[in-house]
C-alpha cells in the first residue's frame, strides 16, 4: 500500500460535494498525501502541463473554465469534457493513468441523442487503453464507488 500512498493524484471535478467525497476517500482510506484539484478543463490542462501526476481522477462532464474564476459562469458544461482531458493525457502525459468517475448514467451528444454509460465506457476503454484504467459510476448515497475506486487505483478493478 505504500506505493499507493506515495502517488501524486489530480482530481478533476467541479461538483464540490463529490470533489470533497473523493478527496476525503483518497486521504482517509488510502492515505494518499499528494492530491491536487482542478475544477475545469482549462485548469486541469494547466495543472497537467506544469506538474507530473501518477493518476488523474476525472469527471466526464466538466465546464470549460472554473466558475469561481470566471464570474460569468465558467463556460458551458461539456458532456464529454473528460474525454478532452484523456486526449490531453494521451498526447502530453502518456505515463499518467486516469480513472473517470461520473454521476451520470447517460450523456447527451448535443444533437438530441444520448449515450449510455455502458456504451461510453466501452468506447473510452478501447480508445484510451494506454491511460484509462476504469470508468466508474458515482452515487453519493452508495459506497460501492469507493470500493471500485480503490480497486482501480491499486490495479485490481475488473470492471464489475
Amino acid at each position: 500500500m505504500s506505493t499507493v500512498t506515495n502517488m501524486k493524484i489530480l482530481v478533476v471535478e467541479d461538483d464540490k460535494p463529490k470533489l470533497n467525497a473523493i478527496v476525503s476517500f483518497l486521504r482517509e482510506e488510502l492515505k494518499i498525501i499528494s492530491i491536487a484539484t482542478a475544477k475545469s478543463l482549462t485548469s486541469a490542462v494547466q495543472e497537467i502541463s506544469t506538474s507530473t501526476y501518477d493518476m488523474c481522477i476525472v469527471d466526464m462532464s466538466i465546464p470549460t473554465y472554473d466558475f469561481d474564476v470566471d464570474k460569468l459562469g465558467g463556460g458551458l458544461p461539456q458532456s464529454f469534457g473528460g474525454k478532452d482531458i484523456l486526449r490531453f493525457l494521451e498526447s502530453e502525459a502518456p505515463d499518467t493513468k486516469a480513472i473517470i468517475v461520473t454521476q451520470y448514467s447517460e450523456f447527451s451528444d448535443g444533437n438530441g441523442s444520448a449515450q449510455t454509460l455502458e456504451i461510453l465506457t466501452e468506447q473510452l476503454l478501447r480508445k484510451f487503453r494506454s491511460n484509462l484504467l476504469a470508468v466508474l459510476f458515482y452515487a453519493s448515497q452508495k459506497s460501492d464507488w469507493r470500493t471500485k475506486l480503490r480497486l482501480a487505483i491499486i490495479g485490481e478493478y475488473d470492471g464489475n
